[in-house]
């Protein structure tokens, strides 16, 4: 895919002058920008929790039954496939990113790490190539906050299509927590640490005051929330993981 340039008006917006851009080809040059270091600053960004809510964002899910057909959406550099294998044993992974160099990066990790049995492909969650019904779990970590509400939408009834009868799903991503003082003290950390943590890993810190802004779009999750809600094949169960900084959706296909 051929790399697009930087937006001069991305780059010089203050993170709240500026409402943040809900297209794909702004989101997809912001994930090929950072996929070098997102690993290290997923970990920043989610307070250090980026492992343990992957872990319990798993435990939403059935074990039973293995081997499962597993979808990864937005799976980024399939830093989720450890946590899919330890919690269904066999899994057969297919995971979608629309990142161009995420998708090289999971290729590298699929190869060294999975034995190259991790199914990738490069294409948009809203728009996947997926058989209708061919999938057991629906699973996704930290990839809700760059929809806006009609993309989310969208995102929910291609869950409850490519999701068998009976499937579970699973998403989960940063939020603002409840607690005023709480939020306040998160904030701050996501528009001045993180960045000051992308200088000192190395990484433009611009691309991070990008992701703040899609974090400060997304405040609670609301809008993801009513999104899968109001899908009528979906149940839908909600939790707030450390005090609302993060936010999982997860069920059932009827």
């Amino acid at each position: 895919m051929t790399e697009l340039s930087h937006r001069p008006a991305v780059a010089l917006a203050s993170p709240e002058a500026v409402a943040p851009p809900y297209d794909a080809d702004g989101v997809r040059q912001l994930f090929d920008r950072m996929a070098t270091s997102y690993d290290r600053m997923n970990i920043a960004l989610s307070l250090g929790f980026a492992t343990l809510w992957r872990r319990q964002l798993l435990r939403l899910v059935g074990a039973t039954g293995s081997p499962r057909r597993v979808l990864d959406l937005m799976s980024g550099r399939g830093e989720t496939w450890t946590e899919i294998e330890r919690r269904l044993p066999q899994a057969e992974i297919t995971a979608v990113d629309f990142s161009a160099q995420m998708m090289a990066h999971a290729e590298t990790r699929s190869r060294a790490r999975f034995g190259g049995r991790v199914r990738l492909r490069q294409e948009d969650a809203l728009n996947g190539t997926a058989a209708h019904e061919s999938f057991d779990v629906v699973v996704s970590a930290y990839g809700l906050k760059t929809f806006d509400a009609p993309q989310l939408e969208r995102l929910a009834s291609e869950v409850a299509r490519v999701l068998r009868p009976g499937g579970s799903f699973a998403f989960i991503d940063v939020t603002e927590p409840t607690c005023r003082a709480l939020r306040i003290a998160y904030l701050a950390y996501l528009r001045w640490i993180v960045p000051l943590a992308g200088i000192l890993l190395r990484t433009d810190p611009t691309e991070y005051r990008m992701l703040h802004r899609y974090l400060t779009g997304f405040g609670d999750g609301s809008r993801a929330v009513e999104a899968f809600r109001s899908h009528p094949a979906l149940q839908v169960e909600v939790r707030r993981h450390f005090f609302g900084c993060a936010t999982s959706i997860s069920g059932r296909r009827s």
